[in-house]
């Protein structure tokens, strides 16, 4: 027998038995996972970078934009008459009388009472809040100007 008459052999007898194939596929690959104990589905590449560590190790550019570094052109003012929009101050839903500058108090704090609105402040990382402002949420607030300060 040939190497041709062996290969239509092999295929011939794969397409009438296709569980026994399965099976003498499946098996060996099957046995040999169990003993090495990974799977096939483990064999990732191993993960890399795409950029090089002193690249990832540099200090930032600066963020410099273009875009007014041409002085032959003219500057353009506004034309009269031009308004500008107004937003509210809520614009970005935080209440900026509550907390420091960077903080964004919600505008609405959940909670029926007070002490559940400082129950939920408390349980999202604020702790107690200066007041700047108005407390137009009514917040229990102390004689130093916080709200939502413990024993307030």
């Amino acid at each position: 027998m040939n190497f041709s008459d062996a290969r239509r052999a092999v295929i011939t007898g794969a397409r009438r038995h296709p569980w026994r194939t399965a099976a003498a596929v499946c098996v060996p690959v099957l046995a040999a996972s169990v003993i090495t104990g990974t799977t096939m589905a483990s064999a990732r590449p191993a993960p890399y970078l795409a950029v090089s560590s002193s690249a990832l190790n540099a200090a930032p550019a600066a963020h410099v934009l273009n875009f007014g570094s041409d002085p032959a052109k003219p500057v353009t003012d506004m034309k009269p008459g031009a308004v500008s929009i107004r937003e509210s101050f809520n614009e970005d839903g935080c209440d900026h009388d509550y907390g420091e500058a960077n903080q964004c108090v919600p505008w609405k704090i959940p909670g029926s009472t007070p002490q559940a609105q400082c129950a939920w402040l408390a349980s999202n990382g604020f702790g107690a809040l200066k007041v700047y402002g108005t407390n137009r949420q009514h917040l229990p607030e102390d004689a130093q100007g916080y709200v939502c300060a413990t024993g307030a």
